[in-house]
């Protein structure tokens, strides 16, 4: 229809902000890759979500601002990004390895500022245009607390503080996406900074001119802005592209440094079909890859899902990068986790956003609760196994769960998004 909006996509200034997050990403694929305890993966978990949150800010902002996006806003939350990519492989040295880099300095503080630098970016231009994004607080209100005093401690409690401050960041989006009391009070603040910000204008503009004026100042205007679901959805789903293109590279970066024997071929193309089912799982389901009975996820939902789908892809993509060189053999402990522990994140991720959207219960007891399960397994019991192997029951556990659309909706896949 002629009256029909225009469909958004992403900008070329979106795309070109997503460059930075792939530099990101990789830097702590490799990061992850090295890391041998629980506290180390939880380390780097925390350096993902602070790139995840300073970009979905970013991306929300842009969503509900269009064509009013602030370029400088963006190129400067770029550059931050940048800082935070190139201190990655310095943050936390008391706690992550150095891959022998002794020269290498303790990063941890300018990755911090960084952050929090660039969620101040998007949470000050949004409220600039009058606006209220209470369908994901995060973009406005940053729990900054925890992740500046971490600036001035030691080590074991700067963990702790980036842990606190994690979950409270999380929580309280969460949290506040569903009281519409804190979309008020919200509200009401950039409605009070607006209006001292029309005073300040006018009380210079009285004293340049030498008087005064009479002209009342007008009323500052606060809206509650509504998410555009078309491109947002499209934007969480290039990021997932971004994490697959990681695990592409993983696999890439590891072929070339091996030779190129029957185990290391067919390890090297098992990862690549699992590369290829997660990427067909996006195409179907979206970046929450669940089927749905409901209409799409509210942003409060499918976020979280979303960061668990992501950091998931980000550690089966480490993961991948150490089976190939071990094809012939077994891996580490740690590799098989990063594998299979990723995948079981992935559909704990997927049952989450299906519980959200209704999926049907046949999906839970057919294909997500035994995939799921499988990947457990595996990780518990697969050291025995060759890595080659490993690879192999990894496409069967993935294939397996995205073999639902094909038997619910016959020979050719539907998309149920």
């Amino acid at each position: 229809m002629a009256d029909q909006a225009e469909e958004r996509h992403a900008s070329w200034l979106e795309l070109f902000f997503d460059l930075t997050v792939v530099a990101a990403a990789a830097q702590i694929a490799h990061r992850l890759h090295q890391a041998e305890t629980v506290g180390q993966v939880a380390a780097c978990a925390a350096m993902f979500y602070a790139v995840w949150s300073v970009w979905t800010t970013t991306s929300v902002y842009a969503n509900v601002a269009g064509a009013r996006t602030r370029r400088r806003a963006v190129l400067r939350t770029m550059l931050g990004v940048g800082v935070m990519a190139a201190a990655v492989p310095g943050v936390f040295p008391g706690l992550l390895p150095h891959h022998g880099e002794t020269d290498l300095q303790d990063r941890t503080a300018a990755f911090t500022v960084a952050f929090i630098i660039c969620r101040g970016i998007a949470s000050r231009a949004a409220s600039r245009d009058g606006q209220v994004i209470a369908f994901w607080p995060a973009t406005q209100t940053a729990v900054a607390a925890p992740f500046i005093v971490s600036l001035f401690t030691d080590e074991p409690v700067t963990y702790w503080l980036w842990g606190v401050g994690v979950v409270l960041d999380l929580v309280t989006s969460v949290l506040g996406a569903r009281n519409p009391r804190s979309m008020e009070e919200r509200a009401k603040r950039i409605r009070h900074d607006l209006e001292q910000g029309q005073h300040r204008s006018q009380w210079l503009s009285r004293l340049l001119r030498g008087g005064s004026s009479s002209e009342p100042a007008t009323p500052a205007l606060v809206t509650v802005a509504q998410a555009e679901r078309g491109h947002l959805d499209e934007r969480l789903g290039l990021f997932v592209i971004i994490v697959l293109g990681e695990a592409v590279a993983q696999v890439v970066t590891a072929d070339t440094g091996k030779p190129w024997n029957g185990a290391v071929v067919l390890s090297s193309v098992a990862a690549f079909f699992l590369v290829v089912i997660l990427w067909q799982l996006t195409t179907l389901y979206g970046f929450t890859p669940a089927p749905r009975s409901t209409k799409p996820l509210e942003p409060w939902q499918a976020l979280p899902a979303h960061l668990g789908v992501t950091a998931a892809i980000v550690s089966v993509a480490a993961g991948l990068g150490a089976l190939i060189p071990e094809a012939e053999g077994h891996l580490l402990t740690r590799d098989r986790w990063l594998i299979f522990g990723g995948l079981a994140l992935y559909l704990v991720s997927s049952v989450g956003a299906g519980v959200a959207g209704r999926a049907p219960l046949r999906w839970y007891a057919g294909w997500a609760g035994p995939s799921l399960v499988a990947a457990v397994l595996l990780g518990v019991l697969g050291h025995g196994l060759e890595a080659w192997l490993l690879a192999s029951l990894a496409v069967v556990v993935l294939g397996w769960f995205a073999l639902y659309n094909w038997f619910a909706k016959g020979r050719t896949p539907v998309s149920v998004t």
